[in-house]
């Protein structure tokens, strides 16, 4: 049986830490669940084996470190290339170097679209820490660019090592209809509480069928390269990684280095009501980021 990890209120940041390496493998963190959503976070050693649970629903898996080899996948797809992770095999086996993944169970109690965040309520162990904000009222103290949108974040999941580092933080976002959250680069340096990290995303609901990533050249340039991307679908790196090592490269202030990029909701097709995209950002941090695991 698997051993259960430790969890604590981060006590650096907002959310909560999953200590994965407090507990012998296979290590499996408690569950979460959100709009019926079930969430939870499993590590293990080289050549384990963790049994999946389909009773329960559409199981859907995101690797964040190593790689499961049973059915060939690790933390990033090919460059800006969408992939499912849905899976249907019983069980998952961990390859040589282990693995650090995200079981995320899609039960029946899933709506078809999300048209109220109430929906988004989380249920599980400190549900009090993971409450709902606005982009803005998170952010407006440095820019004014999200005020007024109709965009929510929550606090997450810090995946810890075995000295307490953190391996990814992992948390979830919503944009409604036409909704930018911005075009970014992540270059600002990075800190203790904010390390470097080469980030992916994973879909819950894509609320018109249409939101995805962006690239572009500049903030507020006419041309955006789009990748739409559907429920359980994951992306493959927009930051900068070396072609020989896999790792992501590094600005001199120690920031991974990104081009401009955003996410983009669908426009508002003019059926009433609204309807968000829902979508988990997992950021690895620089140490653990390995595109060619």
């Amino acid at each position: 049986m698997p051993n259960t990890a430790p969890i604590a209120p981060s006590t650096t940041r907002t959310g909560v830490n999953i200590h994965l390496f407090d507990a012998a493998a296979p290590v499996v963190s408690p569950e979460w669940s959100t709009g019926g959503w079930i969430v939870s976070f499993v590590r293990l050693d080289p050549q384990q084996r963790f049994a999946l649970d389909h009773a329960r629903g559409d199981v859907f898996i995101k690797v964040v470190t190593g790689r499961l080899e049973n059915i060939d996948r690790s933390a990033y797809a090919a460059a800006k290339v969408v992939r499912s992770t849905r899976v249907s095999e019983s069980e998952v086996v961990a390859g040589p170097d282990g693995a650090i993944f995200t079981v995320f169970i899609r039960t029946a109690a899933v709506a078809g679209a999300v048209t109220d965040m109430n929906q988004l309520a989380y249920t599980g162990p400190h549900a009090d820490l993971l409450g709902w904000q606005t982009f803005e009222s998170r952010y407006s103290a440095a820019t004014p660019f999200f005020n007024g949108l109709d965009a929510y974040l929550s606090p997450g999941f810090h995946l810890l090592d075995a000295a307490g580092d953190e391996i990814s933080y992992v948390f979830v976002w919503t944009a409604g209809k036409g909704v930018d959250l911005s075009t970014h680069n992540h270059g600002r340096p990075p800190s203790p509480t904010a390390p470097a990290f080469a980030e992916v995303h994973w879909v819950m609901h894509n609320g018109t069928g249409s939101g995805g990533m962006y690239e572009t050249p500049e903030p507020g340039a006419d041309r955006r390269d789009r990748t739409p991307m559907q429920q359980g679908d994951e992306h493959g790196p927009f930051f900068v990684f070396d072609e020989r090592s896999g790792r992501p490269v590094l600005r001199e202030n120690g920031a991974v280095e990104y081009p401009w990029h955003g996410w983009e909701a669908g426009a508002d097709d003019g059926a009433p009501g609204q309807r968000y995209d829902v979508v988990a950002a997992f950021e690895i941090t620089a140490p653990y980021a390995d595109v060619f695991a």
